[in-house]
């Protein structure tokens, strides 16, 4: 038997997602977002941030959850990805916890101290 989430279940599966722990990290790797990407960090020594998490509306109410957080460049940097992770992770350039939600885009060039605002927008269909 399949079953499909109704709507009020998407509005639960969100507000539990919200109300969770969630962390930043970008990466200069370059992969197609897929069911089983990594991070690739081998140039950034910057720490995961905390990320925001709220429930949001595409199709109906609280469908889906955004992710926001602001990381700040300590050095040069061509930034191409970003990944949601539940822990904050070690070392440097971080490490552990899980990856949840990946996303990658056309290069971003920083130098030292500039900064990425990142809006993620994750959607159940």
């Amino acid at each position: 038997m399949t079953a499909r989430v109704q709507n009020n279940g998407l509005a639960r599966i969100t507000s539990l997602l919200v109300a969770a722990s969630w962390w930043l990290q970008w990466g200069t790797g370059s992969a197609a977002a897929a069911t089983a990407n990594v991070v690739t960090t081998t140039t950034t020594t910057e720490s995961r941030v905390s990320a925001s998490a709220a429930q949001g509306t595409t199709t109906v109410t609280n469908d889906n959850m955004t992710l926001t957080g602001t990381i700040t460049a300590a050095g040069s940097r061509a930034i191409t990805e970003v990944g949601a992770f539940d822990a904050v992770g070690s070392g440097s350039p971080p490490t552990g916890g899980n990856m949840d939600v990946y996303a990658d885009f056309t290069v971003i060039n920083l130098a030292t101290n500039d900064s990425i605002a990142f809006t993620i927008k994750v959607t159940f269909s």
